[in-house]
């Protein structure tokens, strides 16, 4: 039976009218189910660096059926009709000349991180939406050997803020030498993975190759805070510019290497990382060195400093 409201419109009609002016959810990048969206990125980046899009490219990369790959495409075109047209004469989807990317997956830096980690090998097959790729040459760091169930432990003793023992090959001591750190990060100097952490032998915040750990021993309940870490907590800002002593045609170019913005950028990091930033960037306190260079630092008195501190 219907209840009748204070207008006199029964309560089901009001629900009725309720739902159908409610406005249908609209379709954008984010509004969908996560299966769904990872399937439309996809689309989305095969469009953008294979130029090209099929049904059975979903099927064959996610394992789902015809008719759900079907729906995918037909979502993607709703969210961006102007991207793609279907080839009759190729069967499949082209991208158009009016395609504008939906997702940030999309983006060159991503795409050339992919192609980075696809020639060094270390790319997942999940993640992996490349298909035709040009010729890449890269430098490849050596593999550094690091032990899982090291970097699991200092992981978790991290999180947990304990501290352990660990059997360390400094580049001070002929044999490894035991001793006890209180890990609270990690870093990467762009070859090697250090971890930051207390060493209660010299009373003092340093780095730690992960590579020349060669074991961990017993983990206990640390009391040392990481915010007395002055040196991983204090950021320097690094202002480059171009030499100088470089012609203006250079100075131009190098402007556009760095993404310069009135000739300068500024590059930041802690303070703990300082020295391998600048030994990735070759920029050296000497003068002599410094000449030869295509940026200098235009605070180098400040940042030079630092380095002893």
């Amino acid at each position: 039976m219907n209840t009748v409201n204070a207008n006199g419109r029964s309560a089901r009609t009001s629900k009725g009218m309720a739902a159908a002016l409610k406005k249908p959810a609209i379709a954008k990048p984010g509004n969908n189910k996560w299966n769904q969206e990872r399937r439309l990125e996809f689309i989305d980046y095969r469009l953008c660096w294979s130029g090209h899009i099929n049904r059975s490219d979903l099927v064959e990369f996610f394992g789902i059926s015809i008719p759900q790959s079907s729906l995918d495409l037909a979502k993607y075109t709703e969210m961006a009709p102007h991207n793609l047209e279907y080839d009759r004469h190729q069967k499949v989807y082209v991208k158009t000349a009016k395609y504008r990317p939906l997702y940030s997956i999309c983006s060159a830096t991503s795409y050339l991180n992919d192609l980075y980690m696809n020639a060094q090998g270390i790319i997942h097959d999940t993640s992996n939406y490349l298909l035709q790729t040009p010729n890449v040459a890269c430098f490849v760091p050596p593999k550094r050997s690091v032990d899982f169930e090291i970097l699991s432990t200092i992981v978790y003793c991290i999180l947990n803020k304990c501290s352990l023992r660990i059997t360390y090959q400094s580049m001070s001591r002929i044999d490894p030498a035991s001793r006890v750190i209180s890990p609270h990060a990690l870093g990467f100097d762009g070859i090697r993975w250090h971890v930051r952490a207390y060493c209660h032998e010299k009373h003092d915040f340093r780095d730690f190759v992960l590579s020349r750990i060669l074991s961990v021993g017993k983990i206990d309940v640390s009391n040392i805070d990481p915010n007395e870490d002055m040196r991983w907590n204090f950021v320097v800002s690094l202002h480059i510019i171009p030499n100088p002593n470089l012609s203006e045609s250079q100075r131009k170019a190098i402007e556009l290497d760095y993404g310069m913005e009135n000739g300068e950028v500024v590059y930041k990091c802690r303070q703990a990382l300082l020295f391998y930033t600048l030994r990735t960037l070759r920029l050296s306190p000497d003068d002599n060195e410094a000449d030869n260079n295509q940026i200098v630092l235009k605070n180098k008195n400040e940042i030079f400093v630092l380095l002893n501190m």
